[in-house]
């Protein structure tokens, strides 16, 4: 009955501009529905094919005049071609071309012929502070625009130097996508990067393109070939495909990375991902192994070897991982919460709760650390310990079905509290209608509370589940000789 449930985490001027560039100066106050519905309607879906009309990438974009979208340039580089549609539209445009390119800043400008369009208002991205609340809008692949908020959380060098990262998340195929203020004003463009396996979502300032804008408007075709694709270009792709579950594109994308720089330790850290998603642990812990020698105090890398290694069941070894993790980013929550989980694969479970307490510590709403803690002191005979565990993940998850499970299992299994079990699993069942262990244990309480005829129908709905389940057939076997039974007394 445990279930462990597992993060996973899978680790670039100054100006005078006219005003008639940007529409109007004053933008007034909007509501966020009214924002949501604005930025929506000039946001685009960009498909980008190479000179065979193969995919070649895709992301989003944004119209800044009638005619003209903003985009990341990674989304066109070495495309031949291209189109982009607005969400819930049926209207396609075809790109004739780009008017201006950043590379720097992973900026460009789309030409299209489009009418009716209402372009986004441009803002002022140097006044923007963090803490600051800003909305992000995407129209990812297939086509269904999202909408999403957070906070500017910081300014940042390494990859992100001269961006600002955000806690707005960013659907797969998003980047590119617009970033407004509270007035509805693009004060960036968004793109995502993968570090140690984890998504951040950046949006790279206005004020970049501002300076794109007021380049005078000469269209220019897309590139024909693929020889000027740089390293960061193949990599941004990359990343965009791991977050659409891509991975042999993924992993085809970081290959043309190392091709072109033997050296660069990120791609092998995500192409070694992108192995671990597809399975492949053993070749993703050959690149890990690669971005530790280029390496040595990269955290991530430990990590995410320590990942690829538990799954082939070398869990102590798996622990050294990240042991030297932590001594790298002792601060690592995801490290600490899977050692804790190693330690409970190995039945080390005083030392896997020390682990999950350090998790919990530094994250209290994690929920899966509470969970697996309430299974380690399960383990350990801590049953009403384990109770308070369950009670807490509810608290944080009040639609977690696997908690009201596990809680009305310790309940009924241990502590002979049917009533208050089969409550727990009434509403695991409500959550999660095709729980056939909720069934299950539901149907051995009734059973133990004589009532076999109600105790019959929850068996029957795990058979009807789980044809083969023998537990719920013997269950059912011994609620049908009770019930005979019942009748001979009478």
């Amino acid at each position: 009955m445990q279930q462990n449930r597992s993060f996973w985490q899978l680790p670039l001027v100054t100006l005078v501009v006219l005003q008639i560039f940007y529409t109007v100066s004053a933008t007034p106050a909007q509501t966020v529905p009214e924002i949501a519905e604005t930025a929506l309607a000039a946001t685009v879906y960009l498909e980008m094919y190479d000179s065979n009309g193969d995919i070649l990438a895709y992301g989003s974009g944004f119209f800044v005049r009638p005619n003209l979208i903003a985009t990341n340039y990674h989304v066109i580089a070495g495309a031949a071609s291209g189109t982009a549609k607005l969400v819930g539209k049926s209207t396609t445009y075809k790109i004739a071309g780009f008017t201006a390119t950043n590379k720097s800043n992973d900026l460009a400008l789309l030409k299209v012929s489009a009418f009716g369009i209402k372009p986004l208002f441009i803002g002022n991205s140097d006044r923007v502070k963090v803490g600051e609340t800003i909305y992000v809008a995407g129209n990812p692949k297939g086509l269904k625009g999202t909408f999403s908020d957070g906070i500017i959380s910081g300014r940042h060098g390494g990859h992100a130097k001269g961006r600002l990262q955000m806690t707005a998340p960013i659907s797969p195929g998003s980047s590119g996508g617009p970033v407004l203020n509270r007035k509805g004003e693009v004060i960036g463009v968004s793109f995502m990067t993968i570090e140690g396996g984890q998504n951040l979502n950046f949006a790279i300032p206005a004020r970049y393109l501002k300076t794109l804008l007021a380049q005078p408007e000469r269209v220019k075709s897309l590139y024909r070939g693929n020889h000027s694709i740089s390293a960061e270009t193949y990599f941004a792709r990359g990343n965009t495909k791991v977050s659409l579950g891509q991975y042999l594109a993924a992993i085809h994308d970081y290959d043309k990375v190392i091709q072109i720089k033997s050296d660069a330790v990120d791609a092998y850290l995500s192409r070694g991902i992108a192995k671990e998603m597809l399975g492949q642990h053993f070749a993703a812990i050959t690149d890990y192994d690669r971005a530790i020698h280029l390496k040595p105090n990269y955290a991530y890398a430990y990590y995410n070897r320590g990942i690829a290694k538990g799954k082939l069941g070398q869990h102590f070894a798996a622990i050294t991982d990240y042991d030297r993790a932590i001594h790298l980013k002792p601060d690592y929550v995801h490290a600490y919460y899977n050692r804790g989980i190693a330690k409970a694969d190995l039945s080390q479970y005083f030392a896997a709760i020390t682990d999950f307490d350090k998790v919990i510590h530094l994250k209290p709403d994690a929920a899966d650390a509470y969970y697996n803690r309430g299974i380690a002191k399960g383990k350990l005979g801590q049953h009403f310990a384990a109770i308070t565990d369950y009670d807490q993940v509810i608290q944080i998850e009040p639609d977690a079905a696997y908690a009201y499970f596990m809680r009305g299992f310790t309940k009924s299994y241990y502590l002979d509290q049917h009533f208050a079990a089969i409550t727990d699993f009434d509403k695991a069942i409500h959550l999660k209608p095709d729980y056939a262990h909720a069934y299950l244990m539901r149907g051995i309480g009734k059973r133990k509370l004589g009532q076999p005829f109600a105790a019959i129908t929850d068996f029957d709905k795990v058979i009807h589940l789980k044809p083969d389940y023998a537990t719920a057939h013997y269950n059912r076997g011994v609620a049908k000789a009770l019930l005979n039974r019942g009748w001979e007394a009478k």
